[in-house]
Parts: C-alpha cells; structure tokens; sequence
C-alpha cells in the first residue's frame, strides 16, 4: 500500500498533501485531518505506514499510496487516494429479459448509501452473471459501471447484460472413454442416479472453474485406472433440438500400463524383503494406478518409520521404470531416503476449540518417552478421524529444542492438529415399514456431547447425547439418553436413558416407561493382549400398562378364558426391575454395510419387582467376504434365547415371538408362536412363547453404489416352555430376494420370500420393507 523514497535521516516534513485520483472531485481535506503525520514533524516511515493503515480500515477508500519526496533538507509526503463511491439507489439494469431488474438489484447484494469500489462492483457482477449461469446461461456477459454524480463522492450504478442464448444441459458425453465404466465417470462429476438422493441437492457444473475441476477429476479416474498418459480437454457444449446441449469431454486414454518388477532402494537399517513384505505391494500385473503406487509407497514409508528402527522423516519416491520386454509394463522402484530416529518430548494437541484435550490424547498410541513409529501415529490419526468430530486430522512432528538422547535419537515434539466441524445434527422424518405402519420421526444428536458445558453448547467432552420422538398409529416411542465412553478416564462406558415406548398390536396396546443405565469395560484374556469384547451390567427399571385390551374368549390348551384380559388384571401397571449381565463384541468393518467381521452378544437377564423371571440368550451375525473383487458379502446369522419365571407365569410382553421383516421373512410379524384360538370366530391370536431359535442366511451382490441384490433364508421357531426345543408346530423356513438401498441415516430394505415351511395357523406375508440397520 506504500512506496517510500529513500530519505534522509531525521529530515522535517515540510508539506503533507493529499492527491485524489478517483476523477470525480470533491473535498480531500478530512483524510489530512485523520493523518498523524504533520508539517513540522520529523519523517517517520512507521508513522506514515499506520496512518496508509488506519486510513485503508475506514473502508472509504479502494486504493492508496504514500510517497516520500525529498526537497533539500526536507521532506514533501503525499498521499494518493482512490475514494469509494456512496450508491444512491436505484440500480438500472439494460438488456435484462430473463430476470427482472429488481431480482437482479437484489442479487448484487448492492446497497443504497454504501461506499463501493471497482473490485465490489466486480464481486457483485459475478453474482449475478452465476445466477445466469445456473439457468443455462453459458455465454452470459454483465458489466458494471459507477456514474459519479457531480458535487461529491456520491453515485449511480448500472448493470449492462448480455445474456446470450440459454442452453440447458441434456446430458454428458465422454468421447474417447472406452475403457472405464460411465457410471464411474459421472459419479467423479457428481453426475449421480436420479434414485440417490446425495444427488438430488448437486447443481451442474457452470462456472469456469468449476467445468476445469470435472476434467482434472476425470483425468485423475483414468491414471488410477493406469492410463497415466490420459489427457482430459476442458469439456465443449453441442447444441441438440429443443435449445438443449450436451456436454463433451473429449478424452486421450493413451496407454495403459502394468506392473512389473517392484524394488526398494535406499535402505541401510533394514532389508529389502522385510520391508517389501511388511509393505504388502500391489502384485505384479495390476493396472499402474497413480492412487495404487501412491498408497504402496506411503506403506513402504510407515514401514521404514515404526519397527525397531523406527525412522521419522522418510521419504518414498515412486520411480517408474519402462520394462525392456514390454513397452506397457512398468518395474517400480520405490526410492526411499531414509530419516532419523526420534524419541518423543511432548504429545501437543492444536486446533481444538471446544474439544478437550482429553478427548483427543486418549485417542493417540504415542506418549512422552515413546520413539516416533509412524505405524501408531498414523493409527492414532484414523481413530481421531473415526470420531467423526474433526473436518481433518493430521500429525507432524517438531523441533522441542532438547536435542538428543545418548543413543542418538532426536527429542521432538509430536502434533496433533485438527479441524473442528458441527457434529450436532437435527433430522426429521417420515417413516414406513410393513410392521410399523407410516410415522413421523425427530432426532436430535450430538456425538460430542459435554453435559456440563451449557457455555459450549453442551459440546467437547466426547459423550454422546441423544434425544428420538417417534410418532405413528403403531408405534410412539420417546427416547434420551447420554453416554459417557471414559468414566473417570478409565476405559469404562456408562449410558444412561429414559424412555418411554408404546406400541398397538391387535389384541392390545403396551406401555413401558423406565429408565436404565449400563456399564462396560473392555476384556483381556491376559494383560498384554488387544481387548476382545466388553462385559457389562445393565441395570433398568420400568413400568408397564396394558391398554384396549381384547376382552373375547380364547381357547388355549385345554382351558378357555379371556385371555388377554386376564393378562391385563394379572401382570397390567407392573413394577419391573431387570438386571443383565452381558459381554459384547463388534468388529465389524462398518457398521452401515458390513463386508467382514461380526458383531456378538451373551447375555443374562434377572427380573424383580410384580415380574421375577430369568432370561438367557445370545445373538451373533457374521459376514464374510465371498468375491471380494466384486464386493459380493455372505452374512450367517443366529439368535437364541429361553426365559422362565422364579413363579407363577411369564407375562405375554416378556414372551418371544418370530416373523416379520427382522426375523422370518415370508411369516407375519411375530405370528411364529404358539397361538390361542378366537372363540367368536375361530381366528388365531399370537401368545408367544419361551424359547426362541432364529437363523438367516443371506447373500447380497452390489448392483451400483449403495445399492445391493440380495438372496436370503430364514429358519426359526418358538418353543412353548423353557428350554423346549420341540418345534414341530411353530417351525418355519422360508427364502426369498430382496434389495439393499444404503442411504446414509434412511437404509431402506425391499423383500419378497415365501415360506416353505410354516407354523400352524400363521398369516403368509410375501413383502416386507424396513427403514434401518440391523442387529
């Protein structure tokens, strides 16, 4: 903002004088007033650099500069100015035709009585030529322009346009791309199926830069195809009927290459095998991906950095090497340039705002005292990114001025830096499934969660806050809850939650209102070892209510009564207290759309309270990776459990039952049990039973992204008493296809099954659909 002679030392100003250079005149006499550099005083470079800046913070001026003469013994300072203008409304808006003068006014952001420079006319104008643009208006030009008004610094504004001819997008054309499936390539755009919904929200690309960017993306899907010479040109419009046009991206795949031979180089403290081994390497004849060869060096450079010679600060360069046998293949070398071995001094956490320290170091492998091993840093960086509480996370380490040890290794400091985002979310929705009818839903969610920190908006202690309303002419639920994932720092989680759950079925409504809270503690079978499940205990209390109860006869057995009344008088407005003993066990590889790992629970329920009742069972799903080059999953699952009471009978809301959308597809909901006969009518009404055995088979195939082919079967039954493996009257086996929509937070599940086998007196239900995720 300055440009400064050279002068000398300790010279007088002898004149201090503003020069406007904006053409319109008017009045320079208030910027002298606000200089502190006066006529008399000795020059001051300082002096005449704060008065540019305080002069430039009025935001009165778009441009000035100072300069320093020097006349004889003194020194002559000039101030150059380029003032802003005041706009007096209103705006005149030529060659409009599209849009209304006044939407256009609106959309510059332009207000009357403000100062304005060329540079917000600027802004302003590229508002509006977006506005065009995002109505197809590609070749849309819009000039500025201020007219001082004579007498001062005030002044009208006008936009001039030429919109051009609209020319809305049909579709894209790549030209040229014969080896990479389209799909792919309109998903690198954001190019996305009408039928997922991530898409519905994207606008098309119109902007110069944002047309750039689609080619430098494409280009990019073709060099981790191994096409590393594919050029993308920037993409061309083709007019087609209807005033409509294509897009075109003209593409040069060029060559497409293949791995060879692999080598390390540069290694002194360690071998080359060890490190191509521990590196697992891409095998030779893969496609040349640059992401390929990108993600086998950065293995190769944690390998060197973590083992016993741990070395921070390695570098790996990919070399490719054109093989002498065939021009398409290329040997790799990876050239490494060793580091040093470090020793930690301090972990030092930056960029949490809100977020405890706390919270973030019990997330990092590495202490003071530990030498640097990239392979627990870069471990520690994905578990603070699974948080799901930061935009980005990276490490790197830092000089921490102690030198070194007597080993030799270097003292620094290891840094962990983040990027905090809003991980509060608020979701409101309308539901259905064939079990739940249609129903309304809300959800308020915070992950980062700090029940003591209202300052903070109740966020930064890494709990977890949770509040769902559930609302339909089947099912109501209220729920909230909190949990805490390190109770007094130590690995223990504690949840606590309030709820109350109402459901309708046909014989009768159910209420339960209560309260729980649960505690879990990560297993080792021996100290050393990584934890294999948690155990817990589960403590809840509830009451329970039974409402519009049917009051008709059923025959049961060898007794008729009116069975649902009965159970009303007898266990209705109960007092339950249950106490569970559990151990559980989840590693699964995503908990959305698992493809491998499992997810376990042993459990044991000890009822009190007008209820006294013991309750055994296990639940368990595995998936296993079948075709993993094609993503194909198989998933094995098992349920089981038995209750009996310490007296009298088990109350029908603690008896079991299986069909419906989560169980036995093909069957009703919860028509595999035993079954009381309707007197007036003859029909059947679900009683349930105590024992429960439960299997589903299914094999899922992905079709596009997020969403997926699936075949299954279902087998199960309910026994009548504890432990009544006799299932021959409530068996049922059925099979079925269906598909697998994965949506983010709304999953949706489309089946169709039938059954082979089927319990006495169930209702057949051929389709079913769900929204959520399972077990």
């Amino acid at each position: 903002m300055a440009l400064f002679g050279s002068v000398a030392f300790a010279a007088e100003v002898v004149e201090v004088k503003v020069e406007a250079v904006d053409g319109f005149g008017g009045d320079t006499g208030s910027v002298l007033s606000r200089c502190q550099i006066k006529v008399g005083d000795v020059y001051d470079p300082v002096a005449v650099t704060r008065d540019v800046n305080n002069l430039s913070a009025s935001g009165e001026f778009e441009d000035i500069r100072a300069e320093a003469e020097k006349l004889g013994d003194g020194v002559t300072v000039v101030f150059r100015i380029k003032r802003k203008l005041r706009y007096q409304a209103p705006m005149q808006v030529i060659g409009c035709d599209f849009y209304g003068e006044s939407r256009i006014a609106s959309e510059s952001g332009l207000k009357d009585g403000y100062l304005y420079g060329e540079g917000d006319l600027a802004a302003a104008a590229a508002k509006v030529k977006l506005m065009y643009l995002k109505k197809h208006f590609p070749d849309v030009k819009v000039l500025p322009r201020a007219d001082p008004i004579p007498g001062g610094n005030d002044c009208t504004i006008s936009f001039t346009i030429d919109e051009g001819a609209r020319c809305k997008l049909r579709d894209y054309v790549f030209l040229g791309a014969n080896s990479v499936d389209e799909a792919e390539l309109r998903e690198a755009i954001g190019d996305l199926p009408w039928w997922n919904p991530m898409g519905w929200f994207n606008d098309d690309p119109v902007t110069e830069d944002q047309l750039a960017q689609c080619s430098v993306k494409l280009q990019t899907v073709f060099r981790n195809h191994g096409f590393l010479d594919a050029k993308v040109a920037l993409p061309e419009r083709l007019p087609v009927e209807g005033g409509r046009c294509d897009l075109m991206f003209a593409i040069e795949e060029g060559e497409r290459y293949r791995i060879g031979a692999q080598s390390v180089t540069g290694l002194t403290r360690y071998s080359e095998e060890t490190v191509i081994e521990k590196s697992q390497l891409p095998a030779a004849g893969e496609y040349a991906g640059v992401k390929l060869l990108d993600d086998a060096a950065h293995r190769v450079k944690v390998t060197v950095g973590s083992g016993d010679s741990g070395l921070a600060d390695t570098r790996v360069e990919v070399v490719k090497v054109p093989s002498a046998t065939d021009p398409n293949t290329l040997d790799i070398v990876y050239r490494v340039t060793e580091g040093v071995p470090v020793v930690i001094d301090e972990i030092v956490i930056r960029g949490n705002d809100y977020t405890q320290d706390k919270v973030i170091r019990r997330e990092i492998a590495l202490g003071p005292g530990d030498r640097m091993l990239e392979d627990r840093a870069e471990r520690s960086q994905r578990r603070l990114e699974n948080l799901d509480y930061f935009q980005r996370v990276r490490y790197y380490l830092e000089p921490s001025g102690r030198g070194t040890n007597p080993e030799g290794q270097e003292y620094r400091n290891l840094v962990y830096e983040v990027a905090e985002k809003n991980t509060g979310s608020f979701m409101i929705g309308v539901g259905a499934s064939s079990v739940d009818s249609v129903y309304l839903s809300a959800e308020v969610s915070q992950p980062n969660f700090d029940l003591f920190a209202p300052r903070k908006w109740f966020r930064g202690a890494g709990q977890k806050g949770r509040a769902f309303v559930q609302w339909g002419p089947r099912i109501q639920t209220l729920e909230a809850s909190v949990t805490e994932p390190h109770l007094f720092d130590r690995m223990l989680e504690l949840t606590v939650e309030g709820y109350r759950r109402m459901r309708w079925y046909d014989e009768y409504n159910l209420y339960r209102s209560g309260a729980a809270a649960t505690l879990s503690y990560p297993v080792k079978f021996w100290p050393t070892a990584d934890p294999f499940g948690r155990i817990g205990f589960r403590l809840s209390g509830e009451y329970i209510q039974f409402d519009n109860v049917d009051e008709d006869w059923y025959a049961y057995k060898d007794r008729t009564e009116r069975y649902f009344a009965h159970q009303e008088s007898e266990y209705g407005n109960a007092w339950e207290g249950v106490l569970r003993v559990f151990w559980s066990h989840d590693n699964r590889d995503n908990f959305r759309m698992p493809s491998r790992g499992s997810r376990s629970q042993l459990f044991a329920d000890f009822g009190g309270g007008d209820n006294s009742y013991w309750r055994l069972g296990v639940n368990h799903r595995h998936y296993l990776p079948v075709w993993k080059r094609f993503g194909h999953v198989f998933m094995i699952g098992l349920r089981a459990e038995t209750i009996d009471a310490f007296s009298g009978e088990v109350p029908v809301y603690n008896r079991m039952f299986l069909g419906g959308p989560r169980s036995v597809r093909g069957i009703r909901y919860r028509h595999i049990s035993p079954m009381a006969r309707k007197v007036s009518t003859n029909d059947y009404a679900p009683i349930g039973g105590q024992t429960l055995f439960c299997m589903n088979f299914e094999y899922t195939i992905p079709i596009v992204k997020m969403l997926r082919f699936a075949m299954f079967s279902d087998l199960g039954s309910v026994g009548e008493d504890v432990f009544d493996l006799d299932f021959s009257g409530t068996f049922a086996w059925s099979a079925g296809v269906g598909l697998r929509l994965d949506i983010p937070m709304f999953p949706i599940r489309l089946d169709f099954a039938t059954p082979f086998v089927e319990p006495d007196h169930a209702d057949r239900e051929v389709f079913s659909f769900t929204v959520g995720y399972d077990f």
